[in-house]
């Protein structure tokens, strides 16, 4: 159910999947877990308890992912699974947590450029199909790393092929139904437009096709525009929520933060006949870095174009010969100090950032369902 879930080989049909029923009658509850904690206090052990976490080697080290792969960035830094070993203790925990680990675990998807040991990274309706009806409905957090293009040049109903979204309307037997209420869009470096070439940054969810820098914001034709990935979360009525994770490198900060004051104007249409959007909320923005690999690194182990639309595929090349660092990434707030500009901060006043390694600016900003007046 995480992002780095292992791979699971094993073909299931969504139509035979059943919910697991005990056959014995349930044991009194004697246990002080029952008799003296609340049921409040009992939810957070569950919560805490099937969360994923870090697979560690036979030996208890950690295996982490190579510091220059595309998908290593904080969070990401090595494989995890969710152990459900505590479902297994008795009934009364079942019938108590069995449902959480859907619910309380993101859902991540990659599009393109996943860990090699992913499966379904690409394919929302294989990975759910996994879980029956009630596991389903307890899915409240997608998230999708996406490469610019692969939203730009209209792929978005590809990622929805096969599910039905939204826990409204009658179900029917076999469907694989979702209701998501968050999801989080994540932009990183080597997803922009030509990264590589050092292009200037450009995005603009409401006109189709790629944008570039000196178009964003320009008026497009209504029927242009309704082509575009930003005009597609009406196929997601359910979802109350959207994080975008925008991501470059430190001598493009001037050039994200563009980006970011024009985002706050975005409206994104959940229901436009009533009015309902997805609409940015200043009071979100939050602005970090990390330290990874350099971009030179980066570009040394991406493959030929076109990029490979196998999941993994390109994570495979180069990386051999990389070793993994032992320490893991993680997000830092940005400390926009006036006396260290946009091209000199890489470096300075962090011991962290050597000569091997590079510095990275990263800001969330969050939209959530509100009523329009039009």
């Amino acid at each position: 159910m995480h992002s780095s879930r292992l791979k699971d080989r094993r073909v299931v049909r969504s139509d035979t999947l059943q919910d697991l029923v005990p056959c014995l009658p349930a044991a009194p509850l004697t246990s002080p877990l029952f008799t003296v904690l609340p049921a409040e206090i009992r939810n957070r052990i569950y919560t805490l308890a099937l969360e994923s976490e870090d697979v560690l080697t036979d030996d208890g080290s950690c295996s982490l992912y190579k510091q220059n792969a595309f998908y290593y960035r904080p969070g990401y830094k090595q494989p995890k699974r969710i152990k459900t070993v505590l479902l297994q203790t008795c009934q009364q925990i079942y019938a108590e947590a069995s449902l959480l680990p859907p619910a309380v675990n993101e859902h991540t998807f990659w599009f393109y450029r996943s860990p090699p040991h992913v499966n379904d990274a690409s394919s929302p309706l294989n990975y759910f199909r996994k879980m029956t009806p009630k596991q389903r409905a307890q899915v409240q957090h997608l998230h999708l790393f996406t490469q610019q293009y692969f939203l730009e040049d209209n792929h978005w109903s590809q990622i929805w092929d096969g599910l039905k979204i939204g826990d409204a309307g009658r179900s029917s037997r076999g469907e694989c139904r979702v209701a998501p209420k968050k999801m989080t869009i994540t932009f990183r470096h080597t997803d922009w437009w030509y990264w590589e070439s050092n292009d200037p940054l450009g995005i603009d969810p409401f006109r189709p096709g790629r944008t570039h820098a000196a178009d964003m914001g320009k008026a497009v034709p209504p029927h242009a525009a309704a082509r575009s990935w930003g005009n597609q979360f009406s196929s997601l009525p359910c979802l109350e929520e959207l994080v975008i994770e925008f991501e470059t490198i430190m001598r493009k900060r001037d050039q994200l933060d563009a980006i970011i004051q024009q985002a706050l104007e975005w409206k994104f249409p959940i229901q436009a006949d009533k009015g309902l959007y997805l609409v940015a909320d200043p009071t979100s923005k939050r602005a970090y870095t990390w330290i990874g690999a350099k971009e030179a690194e980066l570009q040394r182990q991406r493959p030929a174009w076109p990029v490979d639309t196998e999941a993994g595929s390109e994570s495979q090349s180069g990386q051999e010969q990389e070793q993994p660092i032992p320490a893991a990434p993680a997000l830092v707030p940005f400390d926009p100090r006036p006396d260290m500009g946009a091209n000199n901060d890489i470096n300075l006043g962090d011991p962290k950032v050597d000569a091997d390694t590079e510095k990275f600016y990263v800001v969330f900003l969050t939209w959530r369902k509100r009523r329009v007046q039009e």
